[in-house]
C-alpha cells in the first residue's frame, strides 16, 4: 500500500463495505475537541468513477461528499478524511452545524451511491488532539514512482542483458529474480471480497 510506514498497511489491506449504506455507534467520552480520521483504499476498481458515496456524521452532518478514491489517489494507495468536531452539554458541532448527541454515542454512516458500494478500510477517533502529532499519510509520490515494473520485464533479463553486453549484469538480474520468487507471504491466499458481490 503506497504512502503508509509498513506497520500501518494492514489497516488498508482489509475493508468493511455493504450492498447499502451502513454505519458504526462511535461511543464519546465526554465534552472535548474530537477529530475522526477515516482511512481508505482502492483495492478493487482500477479507474475513477467505479465506486462513488458519502459519509454522514451523526444522521445529519454530511462530512464526506462525492467520494471516489480511485480518482483522489488511485489504486493500492491509502488515503485519509480528518473530521473536526466539537462535543459540548450534549450536542456535536460540525463547522456552522450543529446536532444532538443520544447515549453518549455518534453515528457515522457509509451512504450507498449509484456508483458501487460504501466502504471504509479503518476508523480513528481522537479526543484532545495536538494538531502537530495526529498521524498523517506520507505524500503522495509522483506518478511515475507509484508504477511498479512489470513483473514480465524482470523474467526476460537474458534478453535485455545481451543488449547491454554485460554478462554479469544478467547474473545480478537472475540472482535479484530469485529472491523475489523465494519470498515469504503473510499468510494464506485470501479470497476476494468482491466475488460474491450482488450489484
Amino acid at each position: 500500500i503506497n504512502r503508509v510506514k509498513p506497520n500501518d498497511e494492514l489497516l488498508y489491506q482489509t475493508e468493511r463495505y455493504h450492498h447499502d449504506t451502513f454505519g458504526y455507534e462511535l461511543p464519546l467520552s465526554g465534552d472535548g475537541e474530537y477529530v475522526l480520521i477515516l482511512k481508505f483504499c482502492e483495492v478493487y476498481f482500477n479507474a475513477p468513477n467505479m465506486k462513488v458515496f458519502d459519509v454522514v456524521l451523526n444522521n445529519r452532518h454530511m462530512v464526506v461528499t462525492d467520494l471516489d478514491i480511485f480518482s483522489l489517489v488511485g489504486r493500492g494507495t491509502a488515503h485519509d478524511e480528518y473530521v473536526y468536531f466539537t462535543v459540548s452539554r450534549g450536542r456535536l458541532y460540525f463547522k456552522e452545524e450543529d446536532s444532538e448527541i443520544r447515549g453518549g454515542k455518534v453515528k457515522l454512516e457509509f451512504l450507498k451511491g449509484y456508483k458501487d458500494n460504501p466502504k471504509i478500510n479503518a476508523i480513528v477517533l481522537i479526543k484532545g488532539y495536538d494538531e502537530s502529532s495526529l498521524p498523517r499519510l506520507s505524500p503522495q509520490a509522483s506518478e511515475q514512482q507509484q508504477i511498479p515494473e512489470p513483473l514480465g520485464d524482470l523474467q526476460n533479463n537474458g534478453a535485455a542483458s545481451a543488449s547491454t553486453g554485460s554478462p554479469s549484469s544478467a547474473d545480478g538480474d537472475a540472482q535479484t529474480d530469485a529472491k523475489s520468487k523465494n519470498r515469504k507471504t503473510s499468510g494464506p491466499k485470501q479470497p476476494n471480497p468482491y466475488s460474491l458481490d450482488e450489484s
